[in-house]
């Protein structure tokens, strides 16, 4: 299978028309969505993951390089580990929030450590989890 083959697959999965996958990925248009979903167009590594952030699976399983049940989630502790790691990487919100706890002082730190274990309590307890 082609990798315009798989993000035509992906796109589908996800009950998404060519209009809504050029909205995801910015400027593109329906007419750019085909041409590279009929493999007339090659992605650079910079498309790609744009592609696999808007179809909301790993860039190696747009490359064919994963098998295709795997998607975000593994079988193994360790792939599961590394599907998290792809999320969090692809996530600009999450990435951004990383960045501004990573220059925080420690005893900041723990208190939104604290806040994120009241929020995720309660959430499990509400039955939102």
């Amino acid at each position: 299978m082609t990798i315009g083959e798989r993000i035509k697959q992906r796109r589908l999965e996800l009950n998404l028309t060519q209009e809504e996958l050029a909205k995801r990925l910015g400027n593109k248009t329906r007419a750019s969505v085909c041409t590279v979903e009929k493999d007339k167009e090659d992605l650079t590594t910079t498309r790609i993951m744009m592609y696999a952030k808007a179809l909301e699976c790993t860039p190696s399983y747009l490359m064919g390089w994963e098998d295709a049940e795997k998607k975000l989630t593994g079988n193994t502790p360790e792939e599961n580990k590394q599907a998290l790691i792809t999320r969090m990487l692809m996530d600009d919100v999450f990435w951004n929030y990383a960045k501004m706890m990573y220059f925080l002082p420690q005893h900041a730190k723990e208190k939104v450590y604290d806040f994120i274990d009241f929020i995720n309590d309660k959430e499990a307890k509400d039955g939102n989890r």
